[in-house]
């Protein structure tokens, strides 16, 4: 698969999405694009997706809005970035709910329809990695939408989710409203790698969560959440992003709920809880979040089986680089030292992550870093 990366840093959004996808366009080699990732960061883009296939053509395009841009030069709070894709091997297609289905499962329907009905090959589930975005009516359903996409699309597919807690800007072609959530799916014959870190220390508090409801937890052990928070570790109330909850998750691994404020008694989580949820109270360690980074990025390429990465993704969750302080700018420079050359790296940070375990399974991370290595 052939790349070209752009990126626009304008204080013109409208110029800066024409100018990283001419940018894109020019550096692709081989010919003209077959596709297109368009992601943006600042206030959305209306009709991002239409303003870039002005410059690249009548191709399908999907992305969405983030948190930040990453880039060498460190997070950029507004601007706007663009890849582009081109392959004879590979099939790339994009797709959107549109603004009749914004019921999450609806969503997850019409997607699936759209991708499996342009397929060359109809005889098996989809390989390779599908890239959605959704906003935050898709996160609030993210259990219900992960589990029909895994029925609609098979065990074979790896999917990396961006989600935003609010209804942000999502991009699908020319589309006026793509509705809740938004995919470019790329298929093709070699293994895509993806590495998933975490880095998070376990402390010794667990509690059963007695009282929730959707993203804010009032009781933890049948009394307030704030108390029993406080309580656990002082000074936990005046910091509390770098002492997020853990649930306990398959293979041993975390489920990621970071602590967004009090809200009276309450806890304001980063993404849905459970009640009845067994969970663990977090800590941040600097060294232990970039090692786990660390580990992604070695096990994304390694996954390539022996093949060079010829791009590399990046999605981070915004809370979790907020916590590393200055140290952050090393994690995305261990991800430029494993891109050799001019390797197109393309990073942004997110308020939720769809991540796709090793059972095939989709889960809701809210602290963690997926990186994605494109053959």
């Amino acid at each position: 698969m052939e790349f070209g990366f752009g990126l626009s840093e304008a204080q013109d959004l409208f110029e800066a999405t024409r100018e990283a996808a001419r940018q894109a366009r020019e550096r692709l080699p081989g010919g003209s694009p077959q596709a297109a990732l368009i992601v943006t960061a600042g206030e959305p883009v209306p009709m991002a997706g239409a303003i870039a296939r002005e410059v690249l053509g009548p191709i399908p395009v999907a992305g969405g809005g983030s948190a930040g841009l990453l880039t060498d030069g460190g997070v950029a709070p507004r601007g706007v970035a663009v890849m582009c894709f081109r392959s004879e091997d590979w099939a790339i297609q994009s797709a959107c709910a549109g603004s009749t289905a914004l019921d999450p499962v609806r969503a997850v329907d019409r997607v699936t329809r759209l991708i499996l009905s342009g397929r060359p090959n109809r005889r098996r589930y989809p390989r390779g990695v599908a890239l959605a975005f959704g906003d935050s009516r898709a996160a609030l359903g993210a259990g219900p939408l992960a589990s029909r996409w895994r029925e609609m699309m098979g065990p074979k597919l790896k999917t990396v989710g961006s989600l935003a807690s609010d209804e942000g800007a999502l991009y699908c072609g020319a589309v006026h409203d793509p509705g809740p959530l938004s995919v470019l799916c790329l298929e093709g014959p070699a293994s895509v790698g993806v590495g998933v870190g975490l880095g998070w220390t376990p402390l010794s508090l667990t509690c059963a969560v007695t009282r929730a409801d959707g993203c804010l937890v009032h009781e933890l052990d049948g009394r307030p959440a704030a108390q029993v928070y406080r309580e656990a570790l002082p000074g936990s109330v005046e910091d509390p992003i770098r002492f997020p909850l853990g649930l306990v998750a398959a293979e041993d691994q975390w489920l990621i709920r970071c602590v967004l404020g009090i809200e009276g008694t309450s806890l304001r989580l980063g993404g849905t809880i459970p009640p009845g949820a067994n969970v663990r109270l977090m800590a941040a360690s600097t060294n232990g979040l970039h090692q786990a980074s660390r580990d992604a990025i070695v096990t994304a390429v390694k996954r390539l089986e022996g093949r060079p990465a010829r791009a590399l993704l990046v999605v981070e969750s915004a809370a979790r680089w907020g916590v590393q302080n200055g140290m952050a700018r090393r994690e995305w420079e261990t991800v430029r030292e494993q891109a050799a050359g001019e390797t197109p790296c393309l990073g942004w940070l997110t308020d939720l992550e769809l991540v796709t375990g090793g059972d095939g399974h989709a889960a809701l991370q809210n602290g963690s870093v997926i990186v994605v290595a494109l053959p």
